[in-house]
This record gives C-alpha cells, structure tokens and sequence, in this order.
C-alpha cells in the first residue's frame, strides 16, 4: 500500500436515516420511505426519490408525490443504535475506526498495511464483508484527511496522495456543512463574501479569517487548505459493561452501601481490564423502594474501587438528604414513580441554614437507619471507555494524585458541589454562557455551544464578567444614545459607580441584539460596545432599558 503517514478511508451509507428508519419498522428495501425532521423531509431511500420525494419535502408533499411512502420522524437514537449494532462486523476484520455519525465511519489505513496489499483491495474487502453482513450500500472515499475523505465519499472516490489540496480547492463552499451545523451560518456569510469555493476560503488569511470568525472560522479554514485537528477518537467494542446488585432490604446507611460499592466497583473493572481497555467516566445509578432512581456520571482520573465508592456514598448521600426539602429524593413529596433525579446535589439539612429548616413539612429521613424507605438496587455503568494509550497522562503533570485527592477531600467535606470547574454553554451574554460543573462530573450544558447564537460574542471572551451601572458620555458630557441604527454621538469617556472617569481612547461598532424574543417576560433589547480606556483596560458594554452597564473585563 502507500508510503503515506495519514491516509483515511471513510464508509458512508447513503439516505441513512431513511435506511434505519426501513430497519426499525421491518420495512423491506424494495419499499419507498422517508424521514421528516422539523416538518421537513430530511432522507429518503432511493424507491422515494424515484416517485418524486425530494429533500425540503414536507409530509403533504410526500403523500402527493409518493402515496405509498412510509414517513417516518427522525429519531436521533434509532440513527445511532441501529448504525453501531450493524457495523459491528468491522471488530473482527480492522483493530481501529472511529464512528464519525450515524452512517459514516472511518478507518485509518495505516493499520491495513499489513493485511491487504493495496487501497482498493481492502476497500473492497471492507465494503464486501459489511455489505453481506448488513444489506446495506457503502459509498467509499480516501483522502489525505477526514474532512476530505467525507466529501470524497460522497461521490465514491479515491483522492490520491498528496492530491488531497487540490480535491478540496474544487468543492463548492457549502460542503462546510459536514463540519458541524456551526458552519450553517458561516456558509451564508461566505456566500455573501463572494466565496464560491473552499480554494476561495484557503486563499485569504489565517490571521484574518481568525479576526474575523474566531476560532470556529479558524478551523474551517484549516479544513479546506486539508489540515486536521486532532485525530478522531477510536471506536470501542460495543459490549455493555456494568454491574448491578439487588438489596435484600432497602438501606440509607452510607457505610453499608460504600461497602457495596467497593464490590461493585472491583466486578466491573475487573470486566474492564479483560477487554483490554480503560474506563474514565462512570455512570451511577441508584434505585429507590418507591421508583425512582437518581443517575449521575462521573469523570475519574484514576478509576479505582475505593473512588466508585466515594462517588456513590457522595450522591446517595446528597440524594437522600433532599427529602429534608422534598426534592429530588426516595421521600420527596415531589417524586413521582419512574422519575429520574440528576441533580444529586441538594444542599443537606445543616447545610441550608435555619431559612430553609422553617419550610420542611415532616421531620428528615433518619440517614442511618431506614427499613420502609431507601436504597434497593445500585448500578454501575462504565459510560466512557477509552485505550490505555489513550488515558496516559503527560510526563509533565506534576502533583496530579495530590490535588486529586485535596479535591475529593473537599467534596467528601462538603458535597460534591464544593468543589466547581468551569466550561462554556451556548447563549448571547457573557455571563449567561458560564457552566459551572462539579469537579470530576460531565458537563451537562443547558444551551447547546454547538448552536448557532447570532450576535453572540466571539472570542476573546471578557475574562471577568459582572453588571454595574456606567455612564457613557460625548465630548460635551451629554450621555450617549443607542439606537438600531448604531451611536448618534462618538463616546468620549466612561464614569464609574465610584465617580471616577475614563477617556475612551478607542471603541467598536455598536451592534444590538434582542434575546428572549418569544417570552414576553424574559425578553431583553441590548446594544453592545467594546471600548479602551486611556488607563488600556479593554471593556465590555451593553445598554439595556436606557441604562448603559459595564458588563465585562478583559485581561
């Protein structure tokens, strides 16, 4: 095969949620069918494009031009389990491939070196082998590059090597669409820019495509001059490994049920290590008398048996004391059967202050001893799993076991909400795109990053965020108007809440946003300013209902 070092070969299925909706509701493939999302046709097998069915269809269309059809709505979790169990067929023939998205896989042909003697055979083998093994058609493409592997394919094409900047420079700029729904509204802002193709993006500026569209611009720059990030994460044998234990009386003793932890915990890292793998987050659950369960995962860095145990101890714990509040809890007037709590981190009893003692209808659970309520079965998941290669740490981390344990010491203390980190979730303000999540848990954002946010701050973000009254004033002191339209007047200076002024010695373009539109009570009009002060502090400032604030910092 190739000398090349990087070398990929993607497999798409074609019209794939067309194809596992067919699947799911033992729908022959001679058999037209499509998929709606958002009311509109997003796939549709080749018998439905044959009758007329296109994609933007909505479901009056369909029955018009295809009366027969199946129409289906897209169901993102049949997508992807129906694609894992199929490709299944691949663990036994190639050691590594990555499951990019439902429908499309990758496969680094390095690790075919050996046993085919060139690309097209073991494509062909490949494709051969999943074809039998799942009915379904696969579109090959090879390339120098993920991204461009994935444009290859779906045209079924072999881009050769070294070839792989020319391939790209030819592709319409709407192919950016494979690199995320982020790159939806970059798309119409190329357009507009006149760039027709991906060599038109190559060819401007790293360092002016950066300024401009941050750091997700930098990245689809990269990808049309054919560089890659970091290489994809590896699939893993699709194999459940957990462990479960039924308790023959229901306990909220936390000694009795770390112990049982600790063996629960042993039982699944021992089914871990005979795969050969390493697991680095793990999902705990637990079930109540009454139903309901509490879920939460967490992130270890070194998974061990005493560590699961303290997790668990920690959210049963935080669980349980929430029926001093009645939430979230086996005794929670607010539970339901059947309900899933993953919060798991109510503030306990001698936590919340006399305040919150003076609201509690019933007397708190007795922690130590309960023989109608609690605890009746616990369940562990292994819900990250990853090579040993994979979960090595650097040679340069210095003291990570002894912060570690500082900071499961502090959670241990007082709760797992002691101890935070923080992330960055979707949204328009600074400060409502703070997440705050407790250390060694996943993130569990409420507004999706991914999301498009137009009119949301690029980076840099204000390092420190915070909302206190200014004034913005003209060079003749009078105040400063806002409109849609942009500043009647140039700033001149800033006054503080303390009285002290600053001359503003540079300053952007003013730019409104309005948020919340659809809630009459949360809608709020802003326009926004950045500017520099004669001292050089870089400021962010927003008005909002005629009041200028300052409502970040940057550093």
């Amino acid at each position: 095969m190739s000398d090349e070092p990087q070398r990929i070969l993607v497999l798409t299925v074609p019209d794939w949620p067309a194809v596992a909706a067919a699947a799911e509701h033992e729908i022959g493939p001679g058999h037209p069918v499509a998929v709606l999302h958002g009311g509109k046709v997003i796939a549709a097998n080749a018998p439905a494009r044959t009758a007329g069915v296109a994609l933007g269809n909505n479901k009056r269309a369909v029955g018009y031009r295809c009366p027969e059809a199946h129409v289906a709505a897209w169901d993102e979790d049949v997508d992807n389990r129906r694609f894992s169990a199929g490709v299944g067929a691949l663990e036994d023939l190639v050691a590594r491939f990555t499951l990019l998205s439902p429908g499309t896989l990758a496969i680094p042909l390095d690790s075919l070196r050996h046993g085919y003697p060139d690309e097209p055979s073991a494509v062909e083998a490949l494709v051969s082998a999943l074809v039998a093994e799942t009915g379904w058609e696969f579109f090959p493409g090879i390339a120098d590059t993920v991204f461009a592997a994935v444009l290859a394919s779906g045209q079924a094409r072999r881009v050769e090597p070294g070839q792989t900047v020319d391939f790209l420079a030819a592709q319409p700029i709407t192919t950016l669409e494979y690199a995320g729904s982020e790159a939806t509204a970059l798309i119409e802002v190329f357009l507009q820019l006149g760039l027709r193709t991906l060599g038109d993006l190559a060819g401007l500026e790293a360092r002016d495509v950066n300024s401009r569209f941050g750091a997700f611009g930098r990245h689809v720059h990269d990808l049309a001059r054919g560089r890659e990030g970091a290489p994809p994460t590896d699939h893993i044998r699709a194999e459940r490994l957990d462990a479960e234990l039924g308790l023959e009386a229901p306990t909220t003793r936390s000694d009795t049920l770390g112990f049982l932890a600790r063996q629960l915990g042993s039982e699944l890292l021992a089914k871990v290590r005979r795969q050969g793998l390493v697991c680095t987050q793990i999902t705990i659950e637990l079930d109540a008398v009454g139903g309901q369960s509490s879920s939460r995962t967490w992130r270890i860095e070194d998974m061990q048996e005493n560590a699961i145990a303290d997790r668990l101890r920690w959210q049963a714990e935080g669980w349980l004391a929430g029926a001093s509040t009645g939430q979230g809890s086996p005794r929670g007037a607010g539970a339901s059967p059947g309900q899933r709590s993953r919060t798991g981190s109510s503030t306990s009893a001698t936590q919340a202050g006399p305040q919150a003692l003076d609201i509690v209808d019933e007397p708190a659970p007795d922690a130590e001893d309960f023989s109608e309520d609690g605890i009746i079965a616990l369940r562990l998941i292994a819900a990250e799993l990853t090579t040993p290669i994979g979960a090595t740490r650097s040679l340069f981390d210095e003291n990570t076991g002894q912060i570690t344990h500082t900071l499961e010491r502090l959670q241990g203390l007082f709760g797992p909400d002691a101890v935070l980190v923080p992330g960055i979730q979707g949204g328009w303000d600074p400060a409502e795109t703070n997440l705050w999540t407790p250390w060694q848990q996943t993130a569990a954002p409420a507004r999706s990053p991914q999301a498009p946010w137009p009119g949301a701050l690029h980076a840099p973000r204000p390092t420190t965020v915070e909302h206190s009254a200014v004034d913005v004033l003209a060079a003749d002191g009078s105040p400063v108007e806002a409109r849609p339209s942009g500043l009647d007047t140039a700033p001149a200076t800033i006054r503080f809440p303390t009285g002290q002024t600053e001359a503003i010695t540079d300053y952007s373009g003013s730019w409104p946003i309005e948020s919340g539109w659809w809630d009459p009570k949360r809608t709020v009009y802003r326009t926004r300013l950045q500017v520099v002060t004669e001292q050089g502090r870089a400021l962010l400032l927003s008005k909002e209902h005629g009041q200028w604030y300052l409502t970040g910092r940057y550093r």
